[in-house]
């Protein structure tokens, strides 16, 4: 790494040992920013020279060599320097800033001469001061703004090479750009302007003062050499930038492709200028600028910002449009010339053109498909989250939903490997997988209404990581997975909970039928018995009848006992006697005494509230009650029973020594909770601010009695 880090930088240039440092780490930086500001306030004066020269020519005719660069390397020049000495004053030390800045002010230079060179000799004669020099620069300066685009693909983003390996070819690629600027400084300006007209003033300015005495054929040939050297320049550059985007991880991968971007939008414009030449002879010289502008904006958003647009949205928008614009036009011109060619009828040709715009929308669609699977490596999101959903309608329990998810995700995705784990509501987790186990996994926990119930675990394709667009697309679809997920679990919670329902209530009636048939039914015969046995023995033994009626009367109480015992599990009959609020009075009250002192309050009159509701609240406070009573060694501890619109809520708090810092459901605990459950509700134990237990219950009783009646009781209640 080490070796990579030297050669790399010696041939960026001179920029220190290491990585590019942030800007404000000291004077040396300040100063840097002061040269570079300076450097582009001279760039945008000499810009501004060059316009002005050009302006002035207005009245003249403008041969292309001299008049067009004193406009169009203006643009261009500003461009570069702007972009140039805004990513200076971001990073100073960084190399591509000053090859944006450097290349500005080259450009600039270029037309400034270039302009000031046909001013004195449309306006001047020839006569300005060093007008030979300056017609010099601005005729054969042009060449050095070859160097700009291949030392921006050599060195993007980093201002680095791809590896030492590639410091050979770079020093290819620039010789030949060398060779390049070497044959236009010095061929004749005759074969420059070969095509072109010359001013007749030219004549007397030296035009070619280091030209060899060479024959014009050779001149000529170097012409197509200079093509051939052009080429290999920027194939070199172009192949290292390939290696370094194959080569790259995903967070450098996003920044080259901006690059990419402009390398496409320079395409549209190449593109744009063929089929524009035609009739704009000049069209190349006015959005040469543009695509220079392009360029710098890659490199200017890639170092400084990459992650403030989404480049895959951008890159794939272009190749999208880009390519049916190309296509469409290719097309519709091919069926309009051959239907006008073929069958010599206009209304042939315009019924071919139509047939172009109905083939528009399955080609722009696959255009679409094609384009964001190989930037984004997934489907359109619509085409997912309809996929998706068309299975989610298929699917019939949570087990086959998470089947039916998994390979959507992965499909869509292009993901090697997907893993769903869903939380039972029961305890346990269901895990479902698609594709061979990885580490480089992506967790996003998935949630339904707030509350947690599940994850999803994703590895992106290699050398690819998760955008933000990615991972906003997956949280949408979690989130309809979810929905999905839950509504099929609370399907079978509901089933499950019915089934409980009749299970218990063929619990309880086979032990009422056993206490009845084991417990109540021999007593009451024995009872019968002996009753019959003492009217017997009445005649002639009283007292063996008194003593068989005393056995009699302590049967009966032993009944009596077992009856209350199976009314008072079935419901406690102080609710129907005392009301809810004055059975939990008189149930507190045998759980006060010694040092607790237990209070019960009501916030206002309670409403009627159906008999499980009533059932569950006193036992939740009963149970509260008692494990105050047992655990808590407070002296304090008050029921409070409010009801809302649609809740009943019970609080018990007391001002003990709280929770224990691990937890342990016990029996009464698991109860409470269960009993609030059944009726939809929910019960929790937590600490109470100020110290001791706070468990709060709300238990929904829903729209069945909502009349008012007094918190003491039910009204005819003895």
């Amino acid at each position: 790494m080490a070796a990579r880090d030297a050669g790399s930088s010696a041939f960026a240039g001179a920029r220190g040992a290491g990585a590019p440092r942030l800007p404000g780490t000291g004077p040396s930086d300040r100063l840097i920013r002061a040269a570079a500001l300076v450097l582009a306030v001279l760039c945008v004066l000499v810009a501004a020279g060059g316009l002005w020269a050009g302006a002035r020519l207005g009245g003249a005719v403008r041969p292309d060599p001299i008049a067009w660069p004193s406009w169009t390397s203006a643009a261009a020049g500003l461009i570069l320097a702007a972009m140039g000495a805004v990513l200076v004053h971001r990073l100073p030390r960084h190399p591509m800033a000053w090859l944006l800045l450097g290349g500005g002010a080259v450009v600039s230079a270029g037309g400034f001469c270039a302009a000031y060179a046909g001013l004195s000799v449309l306006r001047h004669g020839g006569d300005l001061p060093l007008t030979a020099v300056a017609l010099f620069v601005g005729g054969r300066s042009g060449p050095l703004e070859n160097l700009i685009v291949p030392l921006v693909l050599l060195l993007f983003p980093d201002g680095r090479l791809p590896s030492p390996r590639w410091r050979l070819p770079a020093a290819v690629a620039l010789g030949c750009v060398g060779l390049v600027i070497l044959i236009l400084f010095t061929i004749p300006w005759r074969i420059i302007s070969e095509g072109d007209p010359v001013f007749p003033g030219l004549a007397g300015i030296g035009l070619d003062p280091v030209t060899p005495a060479l024959p014009d054929p050779v001149w000529q040939a170097t012409r197509v050499i200079i093509v051939g050297l052009l080429l290999v320049s920027v194939a070199i550059p172009v192949a290292a930038f390939i290696g370094r985007f194959r080569g790259s991880d995903p967070e450098l991968r996003v920044r080259l492709r901006w690059m990419l971007l402009a390398a496409l939008v320079n395409l549209v414009i190449i593109a744009a200028i063929f089929a524009l030449r035609p009739y704009l002879p000049n069209v190349q010289k006015v959005l040469w600028p543009l695509c220079l502008g392009v360029v710098a904006l890659a490199v200017l958003i890639a170092v400084a910002r990459h992650r403030l647009y989404d480049v895959d949205l951008l890159l794939g928008r272009t190749i999208l449009y880009g390519g049916l614009a190309a296509a469409v036009i290719a097309v519709d011109t091919a069926v309009f010339v051959g239907a006008g060619t073929l069958v010599d009828d206009p209304v042939a040709a315009v019924v071919g053109a139509g047939a172009v715009g109905v083939l528009y929308a399955p080609l722009r669609l696959r255009i679409q498909r094609w384009t964001d699977r190989v930037l984004t490596g997934r489907d359109d999101p619509y085409d997912v989250v309809s996929a998706l959903a068309e299975r989610l309608e298929e699917s019939v329990g949570p087990d086959e939903l998470l089947r039916e998810v998994v390979p959507v995700l992965s499909a869509a995705f292009r993901s090697p490997y997907v893993r769903v784990e869903l939380d039972r509501s029961g305890g346990g987790t269901h895990v479902v997988e698609h594709g061979a186990p990885r580490d480089d996994v992506v967790v996003l926990p998935f949630a339904y209404r707030e509350t947690q119930i599940g994850r999803l675990a994703l590895a992106p394709r290699a050398g690819t990581r998760l955008s933000d667009a990615d991972q906003r697309l997956l949280a949408d679809v979690l989130r309809q997975a979810a929905a999905a997920a839950r509504a099929t679990a609370l399907t079978e919670e509901i089933q499950r909970s019915r089934e409980q329902l009749v299970t218990g209530i063929a619990e309880e009636r086979r032990r009422l039928r056993r206490d009845l048939h084991d417990g109540l039914g021999p007593l009451l015969a024995g009872a019968a018995l002996k009753i019959e046995a003492a009217r017997n023995l009445a005649g002639r033994d009283l007292p063996a009848a008194d003593a068989a009626l005393a056995e009699v009367r302590g049967d009966l109480s032993t009944v009596l006992a077992d009856v209350r015992r199976l009314v008072h599990d079935l419901r406690p009959p102080a609710l129907d006697q005392f009301g809810l609020a004055g059975a939990v009075e008189r149930r507190a009250a045998g759980f006060a005494g010694g040092a607790l002192e237990v209070s019960v309050r009501t916030g206002g009159d309670l409403p009627g509230l159906p008999a499980a509701v009533e059932v569950a609240a006193y036992r939740i406070a009963t149970e509260a009650l008692a494990n105050v009573s047992r655990h808590a060694r407070a002296t304090a501890c008050e029921v409070r029973l409010s009801a809302t619109p649609d809740a009943l809520e019970v609080e018990v708090t007391d001002d003990g020594v709280g929770l224990p810092p691990v937890i342990h459901a016990g029996v009464g605990l698991v109860a409470m909770r269960e009993r609030a459950g059944e009726l939809g509700g929910h019960c929790t134990v937590a600490p109470r601010p100020g110290g001791g237990t706070r468990v709060h219950a709300s238990i929904p009783y829903g729209t069945a009695a909502r009349t008012s009646v007094p918190s003491g009781g039910v009204p005819g209640a003895g």
